[in-house]
């Protein structure tokens, strides 16, 4: 990205959201890239972009952070027609029971990470009801609301896929490692096509997020069940773009940029 910047003679800074001394208004743009910490914060960070934004442009924008930050977002786009894994949420244990039974009902194993977070963190896969109320207690003694799904197998041969999208356009598609069986945080495995069922989901998606052309970036995370591409998360506000599979998204990312702060 550095790269890409200095042939668009766009100056970079690095700094970090929690540095108090940054002076925002300074920049024409700030765009958030790998703010992995937020999570235990996550109300100190959503402060800060609304503050931030009121001083110079922020990519993407506090709204969109606002509601992306808190993967209940599934269910309202699920609402909107967007095809997703089959999805509870628990904020105690009360309700978490029968969403474990439910969700055991439709897989032999089932999948359970907190509403707010990232890298994979207190998220674990679980094939015995004693093991998933394990994996919602410490979501919950986090203060922290739980996700319960069924997981879905074809994670691990086919393989979770990353639709990169830049300025509105897909950019590139990599394969992911399964987080919750090979362990990571998702990194990559290679790189897959651009395929129509990709480009149709990613559409259908668009359809469904109201600020979808203001994104300079969005990942559309998707895995395959009962034979078509359903929405796993997607990544708004600070994903991994796997840049090392199409370095020119670079270029576009900063021209994009450019366009928007000219």
């Amino acid at each position: 990205s550095t790269e890409a910047a200095a042939q668009l003679d766009i100056d970079l800074a690095f700094t970090n959201w929690n540095d108090k001394s940054i002076a925002w208004e300074s920049f024409d743009a700030a765009v958030i890239r790998s703010t992995w910490d937020y999570v235990p914060v996550r109300d100190e960070f959503l402060q800060f972009a609304k503050t931030v934004e009121t001083k110079t442009k922020l990519f993407n924008s506090y709204d969109v952070m606002r509601w992306n930050t808190d993967k209940k977002y599934l269910s309202v786009l699920e609402g909107k027609g967007v095809p997703i894994i089959p999805t509870k949420f628990a904020s105690s244990i009360d309700e978490a029971l029968p969403a474990i039974s439910w969700a055991f009902e439709k897989a032999e194993a089932i999948a359970i990470k907190p509403t707010v977070g990232a890298g994979a963190r207190l998220a674990g896969k679980a094939t015995t009801k004693d093991e998933a109320i394990e994996f919602v207690k410490k979501i919950l003694e986090a203060n922290r609301t739980a996700i319960i799904q069924p997981y879905i197998s074809s994670v691990d041969d086919e393989g979770e896929k990353a639709i990169i999208v830049i300025n509105g356009e897909i950019s590139h598609v990599a394969k992911k490692v399964p987080a919750l069986t090979k362990g990571g945080h998702g990194d990559a495995a290679g790189q897959l096509e651009i395929t129509n069922e990709v480009r149709e989901i990613v559409k259908t998606i668009s359809n469904s997020v109201s600020e979808w052309n203001d994104l300079l970036f969005a990942r559309v995370d998707v895995v395959r069940m009962d034979e078509k591409l359903v929405l796993m998360e997607l990544e708004l506000t600070e994903p991994w773009l796997f840049m090392q599979f199409r370095p020119a998204a670079g270029i576009d990312l900063f021209k994009a940029l450019k366009q928007r702060i000219a």
